[in-house]
């Protein structure tokens, strides 16, 4: 009995068809990492302005207090950071110490963390009406643009994922985050505040309001105060 040569042709198409196979290119994992493919472009710019007392004067007069709460707004709007305050004054400047003292005092009653703030005194100046210097860094994320929506896929025959995989999850992040600047590194983590924690399980078990709920002491005009009262 003698075999057909076609089916034997077949058969060793088949199997050399199965051995090329193996040997086509991988995707790279380049292609299906979508914080590759869409990165998040952060940059910083260094924000900064002077406070100027009047003559003799340790506090702020109520112009300067205006240009004060501007540029603090700016500064928490923008998730915050780190708020510098710098003086340049001669040595044992007491007036300028002064000055100095309370101004982080007014920049920590309108809304700024102690943890955020930092002094610096730089040696120099001609005393008595040097100002102090505010600043601080602010970044910003570029936009993300999703425009391969519509991209052709019907010939794919490495099995690639579509170009727009990703891109609007990644968009509507770089969108929403308050600090860009945690984008390319998130912010230390606080100590735990025992005193607060011990509050919250109290109320819990007496069966009263967390802090789910805002008191009667409690404002809205910022989240940092949320669950300081009561």
């Amino acid at each position: 009995m003698r075999f057909a040569s076609v089916p034997a042709g077949f058969a060793i198409g088949t199997l050399c068809l199965f051995c090329f196979s193996g040997c086509m290119p991988n995707l790279p994992n380049l292609q299906l990492n979508t914080a590759t493919r869409y990165p998040f472009i952060v940059e910083s710019q260094l924000v900064t302005q002077q406070v100027m007392f009047q003559a003799g004067q340790v506090a702020l007069d109520q112009g300067e207090e205006d240009r004060v709460d501007s540029f603090l707004t700016k500064f928490l709007r923008g998730g915050g950071g780190i708020l510098e305050i710098k003086l340049v004054a001669t040595l044992n400047d007491a007036e300028g110490e002064a000055r100095l003292q309370a101004l982080r005092q007014y920049i920590v009653d309108h809304g700024t963390q102690s943890h955020e703030i930092r002094v610096s005194r730089i040696p120099g100046g001609n005393g008595g009406g040097d100002p102090i210097i505010l600043s601080y860094t602010k970044y910003t994320v570029e936009p993300i643009q999703c425009d391969r929506r519509n991209a052709p896929t019907a010939n794919n025959p490495t099995n690639f994922p579509h170009p727009d995989l990703g891109c609007s999850m990644r968009a509507n992040i770089a969108a929403m985050v308050v600090n860009p600047a945690d984008l390319e590194r998130p912010q230390a983590e606080q100590p735990s505040d025992a005193t607060r924690r011990g509050r919250v399980i109290k109320n819990y078990r007496a069966g009263e309001a967390t802090e789910a709920t805002r008191g009667e002491g409690e404002s809205a005009s910022s989240i940092r105060a949320l669950g300081q009262s009561n």
